[in-house]
């Protein structure tokens, strides 16, 4: 019998273990009662929120099918073009490119949700078929299809299996079932309703797996659509950049050779781009204007001239009534930039209109961007000019500067408007010739009389007109428009970054300079140089623009010029390949990279190369005023020595690893291996150590020298010449000599010589000044009157210490006998740095105070005597004249 109730638990435990319900229950009563609340709040739920998932999924077939036309419009529009239209032909491309792209990035999840939902799909069925076990089984479910059913044939295999083994008659396993537990009544309608909403739920997941599998199939065959327009578009995109870069077109003088047939052919170009175009409709005929027709075009041009004029008469009535509200702005400087103020709100406000009104044709909607683009341009100009000049220098500036803009209009129309490449081989070189004499007269007549920076700048865009012109007469068209577009862009970026830089100045000299002043009063606790190093918190933000956002700013404008130009013929793709495919990309003989560089890595490294300056400049400042607060909190002091506390060490140290990060990050960025790294260090070392056995010395000695043998703003002394410190670096010690000349000693050279630091102990120095009496004079009154005396020199520096010790005071002694007088020796201790000073003041009060008292100051004297013989003995005299043999 126990052998029998141990088979049935056994038995009961295979047939539930599949069962999926809340756990922790108290008995499978429980369970159940459970497990229905919790399926049933499921399909409350789900049943709520079965319309909103209708809605999505409609919303997301509506769109499915916008994509689909727009691949088929995107398709027809691109195999189309003709090669003689290149601007048509490279919107037709990036048209294509983009919505690639797009469908790319924004794919719906399709295999995900598809995963998720056979989960569920699963999970329900294993569970519905655990609850149809639960004794008293059930036969069937009539509801549930056969394809949703979960089968699993493995359990009864075991239960047979086990029988077998434990000897078991057919007769015994009915015995057993009918031992088993038995749900009742209540646990059958409990049962009954989990079954219920399981069923429910896993129709509705399995519905919704149908739609969604049909829509990926949908979706992916419009993927293969847009794929294969893509692949055509890169194809045409490389045969097009070879036309354009390599081959060129027809050269400017042979089109002069035969104009007329040229001409003829670009009039027809003109004719069939801009003129009434006529479909056929099946049955009858129907004309329509095309977006590219005359009136249309016509339409743009208007709209763009008379929405720019309107612009600016609104805002040139704008300016002339303000002076009459406010009586502030009643100056001769704004009646001076009036006109200037009106342009620049007549561009904005006309911007302004393009963003929120574009218009309704194609034409305007598409030429939008390149409209804001120009805006900005001509508003980076006239801004800048309006910031930096004088009001009598803003007509001269802007005759400067009014070639490029005018060129610029034109540039930008023949894009907008699509113009044929043979009416741009007559045209564009002739107008890049009057462009380019009308620019070089201007430089010469007004040159002497703008600011240097637009005088720089005016040569600099003769000279890209010059350029543009010589590329597109040889025949290469489209390059020079590129060219021309690069320079507007970047003449508007250096435009915008001059007026910035010119309102920092002005913030510099208006509001910093007071701020700066009153932290100065703050740091009363240093004074001397060391006190201009401790203004970061009150120069942060103009250092932080100054030292890293403009340069920064001017290093990423470069290729965002070149994106920007780019863009205008859509060649974004040509950006990615010029500006971050790798130009140097070495390899070592197992494929491993050794060294990648590209035009984006080294922008973003010189753009680095500012950000960590700054930091390194901030961490210096920063370290600075901790050391100097720290000193003065331990040491209870109120002011502090520029040379009492060693900041080499520190601010070197900082300056490693700040500098070593970014050496880092840069070999990262370059993909440089370390392992090549290591090699090249292991196969150099022998020579690098040999050749810079000196640079390595000086390395050493200058470690040893900044972690607190010599500070800045020691005196020391070598090899007989005495100075300041004022820089220790890691091959060599500065200092400035007594006569303000600035040396250099080698940090070995200095250990070599025995260097002597005067202030390394207490900054005091023995001081012996000696003056010479007359033998006889009184020594002890000398001694008094000198002791006397000298007592006004004992005052104090700028920084409160004793000139004099203190501790030991003035003496005066009995020196030494002299040839002509009793040497008198001044004895003290002074301050290192007020030697000089001492010394001279000192003297004149000796000399003042022995003069005053009749004491005299011999000095070296010698009795000559000269002893004459007789005249006339001419053995004795030397003047006697005597006969020449």
């Amino acid at each position: 019998m126990k052998k029998k109730r141990i088979t049935a638990l056994l038995a009961a435990f295979l047939l539930t273990l599949p069962l999926s319900a809340v756990l922790g229950e108290r008995n499978l009563a429980s369970t159940l009662h459970s497990l229905r609340s919790e399926l049933e709040q499921d399909y409350e739920r789900i049943f709520t929120s079965q319309g909103r998932l209708a809605e999505q999924h409609g919303e997301q077939h509506e769109q499915m099918i916008s994509i689909m036309k727009k691949c088929n419009e995107l398709a027809l529009m691109l195999y189309s073009q003709k090669q003689e239209y290149t601007f048509d032909l490279t919107y037709a491309l990036e048209s294509v490119t983009d919505e690639y792209n797009d469908f790319n990035r924004n794919r719906m999840p399709y295999d995900r949700t598809v995963g998720q939902l056979d989960i569920e799909i699963e999970r329900l069925s294993r569970l519905i078929e655990s609850l149809r076990r639960l004794p008293p089984q059930l036969q069937d479910i009539a509801d549930l299809p056969d394809s949703l059913r979960y089968y699993n044939d493995s359990i009864k295999v075991d239960i047979l299996e086990l029988e077998r083994q434990l000897g078991l008659t057919e007769e015994d396993a009915e015995a057993l079932e009918d031992d088993a537990f038995v749900l009742d009544e209540a646990g059958q309608l409990e049962r009954d309703s989990c079954i219920f909403f399981a069923t429910t739920l896993l129709k509705m997941y399995s519905a919704n797996k149908e739609y969604i599998i049909e829509d990926s199939t949908h979706y992916e065959n419009v993927h293969l659509r847009l794929k294969e327009s893509y692949d055509y578009a890169q194809r045409r995109y490389k045969i097009l950049q070879n036309r354009i870069f390599v081959e060129g077109q027809t050269p400017y003088g042979k089109i002069l050779q035969n104009l007329k047939r040229e001409w003829e052919h670009a009039r027809q170009g003109m004719q069939d781009r801009y003129t009434v175009i006529h479909r056929l409709h099946e049955g009858e005929e129907d004309v329509e204007d095309s977006q590219w027709g005359g009136p249309v075009f016509v339409a743009f041009i208007l709209y763009f001239v008379l929405g720019l004029l309107v612009s600016v008469l609104v805002a040139g009535v704008v300016v002339f009534l303000l002076p009459r509200l406010f009586k502030g702005l009643r100056t001769v400087g704004y009646q001076d930039r009036r006109l200037m103020l009106s342009l620049l709100g007549g561009i904005v406000i006309f911007a302004l209109m393009m963003m929120i009104n574009p218009g309704g044709s194609y034409v305007a909607r598409a030429s939008s961007s390149l409209v804001l683009t120009y805006v900005w341009l001509v508003a980076a100009i006239v801004l800048s000019m309006l910031l930096r000049l004088q009001p009598g220098q803003l007509g001269r500036g802007m005759r400067m500067y009014l070639p490029m803009m005018m060129l610029a209009l034109i540039v930008f129309g023949f894009r907008m408007v699509f113009m044929p490449n043979a009416m741009m081989n007559i045209l564009f070189p002739a107008i890049l010739l009057c462009f380019c004499i009308w620019q070089l007269v201007l430089c010469i007549r007004l040159g002497a009389d703008l600011e240097p920076s637009d005088r720089l700048i005016g040569w600099i865009s003769f000279g890209v007109i010059a350029a543009a012109l010589t590329v597109a007469s040889m025949g290469y068209i489209f390059l020079a428009l590129l060219v021309l577009l690069w320079w507007f862009f970047q003449l508007a970026c250096i435009q915008t970054l001059v007026a910035l830089y010119t309102q920092l100045v002005y913030y510099r000299d208006n509001r910093l300079s007071d701020r700066i002043e009153e932290y100065r009063k703050k740091v009363n606790y240093v004074t001397g140089p060391e006190r201009d190093k401790l203004l970061l918190p009150a120069t942060w933000f103009y250092d932080l623009v100054r030292m890293t956002l403009i340069p920064v700013l001017a290093l990423m404008s470069v290729p965002f010029c070149l994106r920007m130009s780019l863009d205008v013929f859509d060649f974004s793709d040509l950006y990615e390949t010029i500006f971050k495919t790798s130009f140097v990309n070495l390899t070592n003989e197992s494929g491993g990279e050794i060294l990648k560089i590209s035009f984006y890595r080294i922008v973003m490294t010189l753009s680095l190369f500012f950000v960590f300056r700054y930091i390194n400049y901030a961490a210096r400042s920063i370290y600075m005023q901790v050391s100097f607060k720290t000193f003065l909190r331990k040491n209870g002091r109120r002011i502090v020595r520029s040379n009492e506390i060693n900041l080499s060490l520190g601010n070197s140290i900082v300056s490693v690893l700040v500098w070593f990060t970014y050496i880092i990050i840069v070999v990262l960025m370059l993909r440089i291996p370390t392992g090549s790294l290591t090699l090249v260090a292991g196969g150099l070392s022998a020579g690098i150590g040999l050749a810079m056995k000196d640079v390595l010395n000086n390395f050493i000695y200058g470690i040893q020298l900044m972690s607190g043998r010599l500070r800045v703003s020691d005196w020391i002394e070598c090899d007989g010449v005495r100075g300041r410190v004022t820089g220790i670096s890691y091959q060599s010690t500065q200092i400035e000599t007594m006569n303000g000349t600035v040396m250099s000693f080698l940090n070995a050279s200095l250990f070599a010589k025995n260097f002597t630091n005067l202030t390394r102990n207490n900054s005091y120095e023995f001081l012996k000044i000696a003056v010479g009496v007359a033998y006889g004079t009184d020594v002890q009154r000398v001694r008094d009157l000198l002791e006397g005396a000298l007592q006004e020199l004992q005052t104090k520096d700028a920084y409160g210490r004793d000139i004099v010790d203190p501790h030991k005071g003035i003496y005066v002694t009995f020196g030494d006998f002299g040839d002509s007088a009793v040497e008198i020796a001044v004895k003290q201790f002074v301050l290192v740095p007020e030697r000089a000073g001492y010394i001279d003041r000192a003297r004149e009060l000796i000399y003042n105070t022995l003069n005053a008292n009749g004491i005299p100051i011999p000095f070296p004297q010698r009795d000559i005597h000269i002893v004459r013989e007789e005249a006339g003995n001419p053995a004795t005299d030397p003047c006697y004249p005597r006969d020449k043999k």
